[in-house]
């Protein structure tokens, strides 16, 4: 992650202090849960929210990123991936529920899907990138994962987030400059900028319209900040630990949900 060969990241991580994957997960999940909070119950638009929600978007890149690094050091891809299968469906009906509270049975919907379906498309994706050796048959593949990512939350950004931090896994820089593209412009952050102007020069009036709900995104910087700390090292002290995000996933989404339809937000 530091611009370092894959060999000698294990010296370069010993040899200077920074953030383990798994602090960087508990920040993660600190981040979404502000951010599901100003879903369910802050007043979409309002400065809280936006505040709120810039925080929130730590959670998706620092996850994608975890992701592509928990491919290499898995013991066992097909256990990592079947894992990553088993808490997308287990979060189903928490997201659902989450998010659309009492208009749950008339709003149900398949084709509104968790986080966790996006990360296993694209850590699917990346083991197709490492294992298929015709091109066609590769591209091929990797284009019907990034179609079935659409429903997902996070969608295709998401999905392609992943690839692009394990396709330059190891060197932080590339990392950084291909994730500042994605955002930039698949996330509308140029959009904030330059909405303005072309309102000024077509409109005569400088219409400011755009940040009052796509300021939230200038907390897409963020994740980079983190990430540049991150020292390769995996964190935690017990077996149990890699499981924290699956279990916190759905369990706060039921409980977010849940105090939706009790009072009826």
């Amino acid at each position: 992650m530091y611009g370092t060969a894959p060999g000698d990241r294990s010296m370069a991580a010993e040899e200077r202090r920074g953030l383990d994957g798994e602090t960087l997960k508990l920040i993660a999940i600190a981040a979404m849960t502000i951010d599901h909070i100003a879903f369910a119950f802050v007043p979409d638009g309002t400065a809280l929210a936006i505040l709120m929600h810039a925080v929130g978007r730590i959670t998706g890149p620092v996850m994608f990123c975890l992701a592509a690094e928990g491919y290499h050091h898995t013991r066992s891809v097909p256990r990592y991936i079947l894992r990553l299968a088993v808490f997308a469906l287990v979060s189903f009906l928490p997201f659902q529920l989450f998010v659309y509270g009492r208009e749950l049975p008339v709003r149900f919907s398949l084709t509104r899907l968790n986080v966790i379906y996006t990360i296993l498309l694209g850590v699917l994706a990346v083991h197709v990138r490492h294992k298929v050796r015709p091109m066609p048959l590769k591209i091929l593949l990797i284009g019907a994962l990034a179609l079935l990512s659409v429903p997902g939350d996070w969608g295709t950004t998401g999905f392609f987030l992943v690839l692009t931090f394990e396709f330059y896994y190891g060197d932080f820089r590339n990392q950084a400059f291909a994730y500042t593209l994605v955002v930039l412009f698949d996330q509308y952050v140029l959009h904030l900028f330059t909405s303005p102007v072309f309102s000024l020069l077509y409109e005569g009036t400088l219409d400011l319209s755009a940040w009052r709900y796509g300021a939230e995104n200038l907390g897409l910087v963020l994740p980079l900040l983190l990430l540049r700390r991150y020292n390769g090292r995996r964190g935690g002290r017990g077996r149990w630990d890699k499981w924290l995000f699956y279990a916190y996933y759905p369990a706060h989404l039921l409980v977010l949900g849940g105090i939706r339809v009790l009072t009826g937000v």
